[in-house]
């Protein structure tokens, strides 16, 4: 790496921004709050991009190759449109550049397990951006669970629906670019039911098309067995008139029920009076899940501290909608590969 020790100060670990907009942006304005971190360099194929690298005094390119190649990078952020993750993965590892990577990791699983491989043939340390996690809320009915309190838990039901226009023009709309509404949107709730209830079986999925917008669905409904017996049911919209998000997980002691990224979150064992979390009071206690997914990020790669998410994370939950997609193309509940 480039970050090296003076007088006992560690210099900034160096960043490059591959697709300076979006998330990638946003995390590149993060970065620079970092006494230990700096974005140096960024590149986007689209020139008119050059005004987000300037506001953060980077170097601007339009071909991320020729950044790799010539600035002295310790690590890369990656934003491209998520079916563009692979090749800009493999050339930042070859280089040795350890790797932040938006989510969903890929499209497919076979490109994630290339990727985890050339991450761990280089040496170099691979983070996909599995926040919503850390998000106040799902946080907090995380940390509950941990504590034990209510006991393991057994199922878990998510609903997550709105209506999206942004994913009517632009590279959304595309299925070889955004994957499907699973793979671009719910590959985050399928992380979270996976950190709940722990490793995939198999999953039943029923999804369609209901507004033509995009060349995927926006309306899916799935079914998933976990190994240790639980069960999840994720029911997930993009052509919602009337939007909800709802999370409910049944434990053996006792249930969670929360909001998402509003509302409160309500809590009890059995028998016994709920209690009830702001997601004011989450987010003072928490704090910002952005600064904190890049905060575990570079004490990974600094301090070798272990992550809060994985490669094999972003894999897992890639290898969910996977096997959702195969499901509705069979009519039967497909195994989690």
């Amino acid at each position: 790496m480039c970050v090296k020790a003076h007088a006992g100060k560690m210099e900034k670990l160096r960043f490059g921004v591959i697709g300076i907009g979006g998330m990638a942006e946003h995390l590149a304005k993060l970065l620079q709050q970092f006494e230990d971190a700096v974005v140096v360099a960024a590149a986007d194929t689209n020139p008119e991009r050059k005004g987000a690298a300037d506001a953060l005094n980077a170097v601007f390119y339009t071909d991320y190759e020729q950044m790799l190649q010539k600035e002295a990078l310790d690590a890369v952020v990656i934003g491209t449109p998520c079916g563009l993750h692979l090749e800009p993965t493999l050339a930042a590892a070859q280089s040795g550049k350890h790797i932040l990577l938006e989510k969903p990791m890929e499209i497919s699983v076979e490109r994630c397990d290339r990727m985890n491989r050339a991450a761990q043939e280089a040496g170099v340390k691979l983070m996909v951006g599995q926040v919503l996690r850390l998000f106040p809320l799902f946080q907090k009915s995380l940390d509950i669970i941990a504590s034990g309190e209510i006991g393991k838990s057994k199922a878990i039901a998510v609903t997550r629906a709105g209506y999206a226009t942004v994913f009517h023009s632009g590279w959304r709309v595309k299925r070889e670019l955004a994957g499907g509404m699973l793979l671009e949107t719910n590959v985050h709730e399928l992380d979270y039911m996976r950190t709940v209830m722990g490793e995939p079986r198999q999953v039943y999925a029923r999804m369609f098309n209901l507004l033509g917008k995009m060349e995927y669905e926006d309306v899916a409904y799935l079914i998933i067995d976990f190994q240790d017996g639980g069960i999840g049911d994720l029911e997930a919209s993009l052509s919602a008139a009337v939007g909800e998000y709802r999370v409910h997980i049944i434990c053996e002691g006792g249930a969670i029920a929360h909001g998402g990224f509003g509302g409160n979150l309500r809590w009890a064992r059995f028998g016994e009076k709920e209690t009830v979390v702001s997601v004011e009071e989450a987010q003072q206690e928490y704090g910002d899940p952005y600064v904190r997914e890049l905060r575990s990020f570079v004490d990974w790669v600094l301090h070798d501290k272990p992550p809060l998410f994985t490669g094999w994370d972003g894999r897992q939950a890639v290898a969910m909608c996977e096997a959702a997609y195969l499901s509705q193309e069979r009519g039967m509940p497909v195994v989690v590969g």
